[in-house]
C-alpha cells in the first residue's frame, strides 16, 4: 500500500507532507490507489486526496469522531467535509517544499539556537496566537520547538508541527529585519535534510512575506491550494514563516 500510495502522489511539492507522512512511517494508511490516498496521524490529523468526483467517497473511511483535523487536496472536497464533519473553520495554504541537497548558510553568528522546554508554554501562548496551549505544550514536550537567542534574550522562534511540516516562526518586534527569519529557516531545514528528510510547510493564502522568504532561500512552491479543517480549536497546522 505504501508503494501505491507513493505512485499517486506525483508532486513532490503540492503532497510534500502526505509524501513526509508516509516516508517516516508516522501515519496510518487507510487507502492508497489510482483512485487516490487518505491519511490519519496518531494525533487525529487526516489528510486526503482523490483523483475526481467520483472518488470523493473515500472521505467515510474517516470516522466522524476520529479526525480532528483534515487536509484536502482538492475543492470539490470541502463542501463534503463540512458536511461529514461539521468542520468550519478554513485555511487555505501553498505547500512548500526544499527539494535540494543544500541550502545557502546564512551567517548570523551571535544568534545561538536552543531547543525550548515545556516551561516556555506560557511565554510561547502569549507569542503565537495561531496554536492554543494543549497543542504548543505538546509540541515543547517533543522537544520540537527552537529559540534563537542573543545573549539571554530570545529573539525568534520556529518548531515542526505534529504531522511533521516547519512553521511556528516568529521574531520578535526588536530584533525583524535583520536577516533573523532566514537564519532560522535555514538552520532548521539544514537539520532535516542531514536526517534525510524533505524540509515542507504550508504557507497561508496572502502571506506574501512568507512567501517570498521561503522563494529567497530556494524553496518550490505549489501553484494549487490546499486548505486545512477543523471545527476551530486548532487552525491550519503549518501556519510557515507566520512573522519573517
Amino acid at each position: 500500500m505504501k508503494r501505491a500510495a507513493l505512485d499517486y502522489l506525483d508532486d513532490p511539492v503540492f503532497y510534500s507532507s502526505m509524501i513526509d507522512l508516509i516516508t517516516r512511517d508516522a501515519a496510518e494508511i487507510r487507502f492508497a490507489s489510482p483512485l487516490g490516498v487518505v491519511l490519519r496521524t496518531p494525533a487525529g490529523t487526516c489528510m486526503i486526496s482523490c483523483r475526481d468526483e467520483n472518488s470523493a467517497d473515500l472521505l467515510e473511511l474517516l470516522g466522524v469522531e476520529e479526525c480532528r483535523l483534515l487536509v484536502v487536496h482538492e475543492p470539490f472536497l470541502i463542501p463534503l467535509a463540512e458536511h461529514r464533519f461539521d468542520f468550519r473553520k478554513h485555511t487555505r495554504c501553498l505547500s512548500s517544499a526544499f527539494l535540494g541537497t543544500a541550502l545557502a548558510p546564512i551567517l548570523n553568528p551571535d544568534l545561538r539556537i536552543e531547543t525550548l522546554g515545556i516551561e516556555w508554554t506560557n511565554w510561547l501562548v502569549d507569542h503565537y496566537a495561531m496554536d492554543g496551549q494543549e497543542y504548543l505544550s505538546s509540541r515543547l514536550e517533543a522537544g520540537e520547538v527552537w529559540g534563537g537567542f542573543r545573549g539571554e534574550q530570545i529573539a525568534a522562534f520556529i518548531g515542526l508541527h505534529e504531522e511533521g511540516s516547519m512553521g511556528m516562526l516568529v521574531v520578535l518586534d526588536e530584533f525583524r529585519r535583520q536577516g533573523i527569519a532566514e537564519f532560522m529557516v535555514t538552520d532548521l531545514a539544514t537539520r532535516l535534510l542531514a536526517k534525510g528528510l524533505v524540509p515542507h510547510d504550508h504557507i497561508i493564502v496572502g502571506n506574501d512575506a512568507s512567501e517570498a522568504l521561503q522563494r529567497k532561500l530556494g524553496f518550490e512552491i505549489s501553484t494549487r491550494t490546499i486548505c486545512w479543517m477543523s471545527a476551530g480549536d486548532r487552525g491550519p497546522g503549518s501556519g510557515s514563516s507566520d512573522n519573517p
